[in-house]
């Protein structure tokens, strides 16, 4: 028994040391990240495939690129599936820490240049690669939101503050304006995959009205098609369902668009 135990300890220290060493090495590994890759299977943004290129950060990530950032982050309709601040609404979060590619500097931009499948387009023909560490630089920027959707409310600091009270309407303020259907296809998000003359990730809402012009129940169909989705009828990317359009805008926007000549 006493010489069971005299050999098992050792192989034991020994395994745990050989271990030990795996796992120092795996920390203190200093290998660059592999160059970037155009992926062929990929929607590139604006018809404009990315140049295949080798990913270095650059060293001037500062505030004031990171406000252009912001910008670029608006003007390229992202805010269309990440939401305002990138919190995310269609698409992911892109502030909560969570990454499904990476949240790496040169991970993130990885993503946004050369896209990624099932919906992210290649920015990198559009932005080139300067525009696109601006975007990098922005959401790095942002701070964490207090809630995360899928944390356990005991992970969340107490010390929060309490959302403020909605100030109290004045009685004599007038009711907003209706949204006008363009004014409504910005709102859910739309712009983000269609523009009206030209295929983004989606198809031109022209050529939606062209595919549907003539047909008895069009209105119906695209109404349909918008609020549950779909794929294989504009190509690979799929279409996101949007079951949180109103019955009244989704009717005015399918009438916009069939409109369209």
């Amino acid at each position: 028994m006493k010489l069971h135990r005299f050999v098992a300890l050792p192989l034991f220290a020994l395994l745990a040391t050989a271990y030990g060493q795996q796992s120092g090495d795996n920390q203190t590994s200093t290998e660059a990240p592999p160059p970037g890759i155009r992926y062929e299977a990929n929607v590139p943004a604006g018809g404009q495939a990315p140049p295949a290129m080798e990913i270095k950060k650059p060293g001037n990530l500062t505030p004031d690129r990171a406000k252009a950032g912001e910008g670029l982050f608006a003007s390229m309709n992202c805010d269309g599936c990440h939401g305002g601040g990138g919190p995310g609404w269609v698409g992911p979060s892109l502030i909560d820490g969570r990454w499904r590619y990476g949240g790496a500097d040169e991970e993130v931009f990885s993503s946004i240049y050369f896209g990624r499948p099932k919906g992210m387009p290649a920015y990198g023909g559009v932005l080139g690669a300067d525009g696109i560490w601006m975007i990098v630089a922005y959401l790095k920027s942002q701070p964490p939101p207090s809630i995360v959707p899928t944390m356990s409310y005991e992970n969340v600091s107490a010390a929060a503050p309490a959302p403020a009270a909605p100030a109290p309407v004045a009685a004599t303020a007038k009711a907003a304006a209706p949204a006008s259907p363009e004014q409504m296809i910005t709102r859910y998000g739309c712009t983000a995959c269609h523009a009206v003359d030209h295929k983004v990730v989606g198809p031109a809402l022209k050529d939606v009205a062209a595919k549907y012009k003539g047909q008895a129940d069009a209105e119906a169909r695209l109404k349909e098609k918008i609020r549950d989705g779909g794929s294989g009828v504009w190509g690979d990317i799929p279409m996101t369902p949007n079951p949180q359009v109103p019955d009244q805008d989704l009717q005015a926007m399918v009438k916009w668009v069939l409109a369209i000549k």
